[in-house]
């Protein structure tokens, strides 16, 4: 199977996790889409989509969004995964419904929020600052590997399925 993973990652995060993800699925063809360097990258070719993104303030960035506006019609035609990169754990549910279109998240046949890790030099002053207010919160600071694994179980039965229909 053809797979492309595509992401954006304001501080490396959601880059590491597509990473990961990639590794995961390697018995496969993967490719991987920074839509910072390619903000619209041509998936027709591949038979699933893995779509994710970090929450920034609450909210999936727009280069996600639109990737995910643009492309829709293709999208809904594709074998298609989705996660999102988020520090705030117990607001999980609510981020990724807002982060995806309804359309594109009843189409997705994996969803995962892996939680987010913090690469601190790679913050600005602002965002460090902001991390050092909310520290003692109930905020975790790390991808679970525990959900990526799961994660990537339900990528695999997609897979499974495809192969044999």
């Amino acid at each position: 199977m053809k797979i492309a993973i595509v992401y954006w990652s304001k501080n490396g995060t959601t880059e590491k996790a597509a990473n990961i993800i990639g590794e995961k699925l390697s018995e496969n063809e993967v490719d991987l889409f920074d839509l910072q360097i390619d903000p619209d990258p041509n998936v027709s070719g591949h038979d699933m989509v893995i779509i994710g993104g970090p929450i920034y303030f609450g909210m999936m960035q727009n280069p996600v969004k639109m990737f995910c506006k643009h492309n829709e019609k293709l999208l809904l035609e594709k074998e298609i995964g989705l996660f999102i990169c988020s520090i705030s754990r117990e607001q999980d549910e609510a981020q990724f419904e807002n982060a995806f279109s309804v359309k594109i998240r009843n189409h997705s046949r994996a969803n995962a929020c892996l939680g987010g890790e913090l690469i601190f030099e790679k913050l600005n002053f602002f965002e460090k600052l902001m991390v050092w207010k909310v520290a003692e919160s109930h905020l975790e600071f790390h991808i679970d590997q525990l959900e990526t694994d799961t994660f990537v179980e339900k990528l695999y039965a997609v897979i499974a399925n495809y192969c044999t229909a």
